[in-house]
């Protein structure tokens, strides 16, 4: 049975992955912050083995990471938040760059043969004039907060390890992804979340950034079965962007998650969630990826709103 590790198994992705995995039939093992939940994967505690793991200690991770000896690593530990990043900008360097530096480290000093997934973002090619868009993989990379600085550095030093170590290094750069378990730090979650409490009081106003940028959205399900696609059929050096390759403007999403609603909700703007910088418009071209492994999204965004908010109402 093929052992594959997971860091940040009990995050958004992660704990979708680890289902996912569980029923491929891997031996799926887990490191999740010692500071964090693991209720994302409660459902999988009986067949999953956890490590409560700080990627930030070197000597540990390379100590664990020898006893589990992987077939296959998904690198998705990291803080994820774009807008969260401009508010510590050294920590979300600090634990994106340094913690899959000792990972990489790790996984030379014991000499794996591991297929390993490296995660970027879109965030990595910033504000795309528009005329350049849908983005390719050769589109330029530009930066515009912290957290997209953390995930190009990532990128490269994934490309690095491989140069370099002869490391089996795929990377990836997914777009945006949403649905159930995502944070409310994230847009899509946020919306559903506030729906779902303002539903609770019989309705009222929900407050919100702007709404005008345009993303594209793919279900964290589809995600996650890219991510294993990646690693069974991916090019080693090679880097890969996944998304739906449509873009969804905010102010829609929004409508639609409110026709779910069963309260009536008004919309109020609020500029303390306006981001400092902020990407227009951005959206990809995944015919690359598609070609080497065959994949498209299958789940609809209807079916992903829905989910999410439902999910959201079990919360409240």
């Amino acid at each position: 049975m093929k052992k594959a590790l997971i860091t940040g198994i009990a995050g958004f992705a992660g704990s979708h992955l680890a289902e996912l995995l569980k029923k491929e039939g891997f031996r799926v093992f887990g490191f999740f912050h010692p500071g964090h939940s693991v209720s994302n994967v409660e459902s999988l505690k009986e067949s999953i083995q956890l490590f409560p793991q700080d990627l930030l200690l070197k000597k540990q991770v390379e100590k664990v990471t020898r006893q589990i000896n992987p077939d296959s690593v998904f690198h998705l530990a990291a803080f994820s938040s774009p807008a969260n990043s401009f508010k510590d900008p050294k920590a979300t360097l600090e634990n994106n760059i340094i913690s899959q530096l000792n990972l990489l480290e790790a996984l030379v000093k014991i000499k794996t043969q591991a297929k390993i997934l490296i995660i970027g973002s879109s965030d990595e090619y910033g504000d795309i004039e528009s005329k350049y868009l849908p983005a390719t993989e050769n589109t330029p990379l530009a930066p515009t907060s912290p957290y997209a600085v953390s995930k190009v550095a990532q990128d490269m030093l994934g490309l690095q390890f491989y140069l370099h170590h002869k490391l089996n290094i795929v990377r990836v750069r997914p777009f945006n992804h949403i649905g159930p378990r995502q944070s409310p730090s994230f847009v899509v979650s946020a919306f559903a979340s506030q729906i779902a409490n303002l539903e609770k009081k019989g309705g009222g106003v929900i407050r919100v950034g702007n709404l005008e940028s345009w993303r594209d959205f793919t279900d964290v399900r589809d995600m996650v079965r890219a991510y294993l696609l990646a690693v069974d059929n991916g090019q080693s050096g090679e880097v890969y962007n996944i998304g739906s390759g449509k873009p969804q403007k905010i102010g829609d999403i929004l409508r639609k998650l409110i026709n779910l609603s069963r309260a009536k909700i008004k919309i109020q703007r609020d500029q303390n969630l306006t981001r400092p910088v902020d990407i227009k418009k951005i959206y990809c071209d995944y015919s690359k990826f598609q070609k080497v492994t065959g994949w498209a999204p299958t789940i609809p965004l209807s079916k992903t709103l829905s989910d999410t908010i439902e999910y959201e109402r079990r919360r409240v």
